[in-house]
């Protein structure tokens, strides 16, 4: 599906945004480390959405690992205490169940909304790539109340571009570009159609340098609904001529 293709059978407002460093805020991500001697993960398993392969946000991925590290951090000082046989204890290891607290909260906090307004799902129709074209559906498991719009964003940022007078530092976006598209129905679901044109010239994903998401705002009765996807631009028109 061709980015006019998608704008003609779906009216839609269109900004996009060119480099400006200036707009910076912190964004999380993952990053994969190659060690030698180990096969490296494929896309499906480091998270990245796929064609033909639905894909749940990164807001709903990644819970396990920070229960645990929340769990860990709220028996801390009963771990110590046990291992040592009671023979070591410091007034510091108090700090660990209030961040053990802090994140299980954080983490309790995220799965209530993910139970309350349902998985949000992203399947690629091609792979998109710079020079060409990134479009797919978005898929909500719970409907929307009304047929409201919202907004799906393509955005490339530069790790690290903003930096404080405290030397710590912030992502920019290097470059963006948005859609204001309404939610169709689908049956007893709610699904969001989105087609970008991508320009040449544009970095690829090469952390820690540069990264892509996939990001969509919106509405849900009186809470505002965010939800993200690390985008799988990892090549140009130009290479996949030059492969061929």
């Amino acid at each position: 599906m061709s980015g006019t293709e998608c704008r003609d059978n779906s009216p839609q407002t269109i900004s996009v945004s060119q480099r400006s460093p200036a707009l910076g805020f912190s964004v999380s991500y993952k990053k994969s480390i190659p060690i030698p001697g180990l096969k490296p993960k494929s896309r499906e398993e480091l998270g990245y959405p796929g064609v033909g392969r639905w894909t749940r946000s990164a807001q709903a991925t990644g819970s396990k690992i920070q229960y645990l590290i929340g769990l860990f951090f709220l028996l801390l000082p009963l771990t110590v205490y046990a291992v040592t046989l009671g023979n070591y204890f410091h007034p510091v290891l108090l700090c660990g169940p209030f961040f053990g607290i802090c994140m299980l909260s954080s983490r309790l906090n995220t799965t209530r909304k993910l139970l309350k307004y349902g998985a949000t799902l992203l399947k690629l129709d091609t792979e998109p790539e710079v020079g060409g074209n990134a479009s797919g559906i978005i898929r909500f498991l719970k409907p929307l109340r009304g047929n409201q719009p919202v907004e799906v964003k393509l955005v490339c940022y530069k790790k690290d571009a903003i930096v404080s007078n405290d030397n710590s530092s912030r992502d920019a976006e290097y470059w963006s570009i948005k859609q204001q598209i309404r939610v169709k129905p689908e049956g007893r679901e709610r699904v969001v159609l989105f087609s970008f044109d991508v320009p040449s010239g544009l970095p690829i994903n090469d952390l820690p340098s540069y990264y892509w998401l996939l990001e969509l705002r919106g509405t849900h009765g009186q809470k505002s609904l965010y939800r993200s996807w690390r985008m799988p631009i990892d090549s140009t028109n130009s290479d996949l001529s030059e492969s061929g």
